[in-house]
């Protein structure tokens, strides 16, 4: 459960995400989704409840604690570093495996020099998965949006994650941009990443999703394939008394 003030944003939601899966997690504007979201990441604390990752309680550690276990995130709004190139900004996302820190590198320690080759190898190899290898050395704040976001996805895949947490990370894309997107998560599924999908575009999530859960109000009120999902009366419910209270 997350409050903030009197509002209650999350209320006894719970999602469960195996290994080869791609759950999606959607409902209408001010759901609950995004709250939820940054509970499993841990950039908020619950008030009440568990988030367990791999047999482990994790509601209690923080955020880089959680990505060095192998959450993994990248974010609705882009947060890149202005003054880095494309490639420097995804070996940002190494930070989660790497074990020598800012004295080796001052010492220039063969270890940490081996170390560095690595990530840099780690960066570009996400970059080609994300169809941006040739882009490596612009400045990453020069980039369209669409592609700032592959950028940002290309991060989180440099932190070796063991499930990657994407928030709506089609939004801004063009047509062949969300196609690409499409076909890598289909890859990383199969490969047996877990994959939780927020995602407001729901014909996006449903094409991709092996499992889908529904919130509204900060509940879930539906879970479920694709399939179900579709005909569930409360899910229509919640999207249509939205778009006639918003008309």
């Amino acid at each position: 459960m997350r409050s903030f003030g009197g509002v209650v944003a999350v209320d006894g939601a719970s999602v469960a995400v195996p290994s080869g899966e791609l759950h999606g997690l959607i409902g209408p504007n001010g759901a609950g989704k995004s709250t939820l979201f940054h509970l499993i990441s841990g950039y908020l604390r619950a008030d009440r409840g568990e988030v367990i990752f791999a047999g482990q309680r994790v509601e209690r550690l923080p955020p880089h604690a959680r990505a060095r276990l192998g959450i993994s995130i990248a974010f609705q709004a882009v947060r890149l570093f202005r003054g880095m190139t494309v490639l420097e900004n995804v070996m940002v996302g190494a930070h989660s495996w790497t074990r020598h820190g800012l004295l080796d590198a001052a010492l220039r320690l063969p270890l940490h020099g081996r170390e560095e080759a690595e990530i840099r190898e780690q960066a570009a190899s996400a970059l080609e998965r994300v169809g941006l290898p040739h882009l490596a050395s612009r400045a990453a704040e020069s980039l369209p949006l669409g592609q700032q976001r592959c950028v940002q996805v290309a991060r989180a895949l440099c932190g070796r994650p063991r499930v990657l947490l994407l928030d709506e990370p089609a939004s801004g894309l063009r047509w062949a941009e969300r196609e690409s997107l499409s076909a890598l998560l289909a890859q990383l599924r199969a490969e047996g990443l877990a994959i939780l999908l927020v995602e407001h575009d729901v014909r996006f999530v449903t094409r991709l999703a092996s499992a889908i859960t529904v919130m509204d109000r900060g509940r879930v009120i539906a879970s479920g394939v694709p399939d179900e999902i579709r005909r569930d009366p409360a899910v229509i419910a919640a999207y249509l008394g939205r778009e006639r209270a918003s008309a």
